[in-house]
């Protein structure tokens, strides 16, 4: 077994569990500072699991990874904060 089949993923395709956590909190207005230091992370590696969601979603921005979401209703899935 490789590190790859031990990797959890979310209810949003292709994410992983770390990313899906980064992503809902951005997704309710924290910054990656905030979302940093509600994680125990550093702030680098949150901008890095928003780009990697960013990638995933094949989306533009930030702006637009939020919208596609929106449109998909993946927050629906989405355990509350």
């Amino acid at each position: 077994m490789n590190w790859r089949d031990e990797m959890q993923y979310s209810a949003i395709p292709h994410l992983t569990v770390r990313e899906e956590e980064v992503f809902r909190l951005v997704a309710r207005g924290r910054s990656a500072k905030e979302v940093a230091q509600e994680l125990s992370i550093a702030p680098c590696t949150v901008e890095r699991h928003i780009e990697n969601v960013r990638l995933k979603t094949r989306t533009r921005n930030r702006a637009h990874m939020i919208a596609v979401v929106m449109r998909d209703n993946w927050l629906a899935a989405l355990p509350a904060v």
